[in-house]
């Protein structure tokens, strides 16, 4: 567990709202963000935060429990056409 929160934030550009995961380990804090930079398509914007309550515009925050259904939902992003 790691002392302080550190959620990893995805999105599309010029879009509301975001999901958003809390990593639960310092290894997911250090490597999630970089692994998902590397499949992130153009138009997606991937952002590392302590605090998502302070940074309302990225609201609404769709919390994902489980990193695996996270980065599959990045990879949904992914996919949806950036206008």
């Amino acid at each position: 567990m790691i002392d302080k929160s550190i959620y990893v934030i995805a999105k599309i550009f010029d879009q509301q709202g975001c999901i958003a995961y809390r990593c639960k380990t310092l290894n997911e804090a250090r490597c999630l963000p970089g692994t998902l930079e590397a499949l992130r398509a153009e138009g997606v914007q991937i952002v590392i935060l302590d605090d998502p309550d302070i940074y309302s515009e990225y609201a609404p925050y769709e919390y994902i429990e489980d990193m695996k259904e996270f980065i599959d939902k990045v990879n949904m992003l992914n996919k949806i056409p950036v206008a």
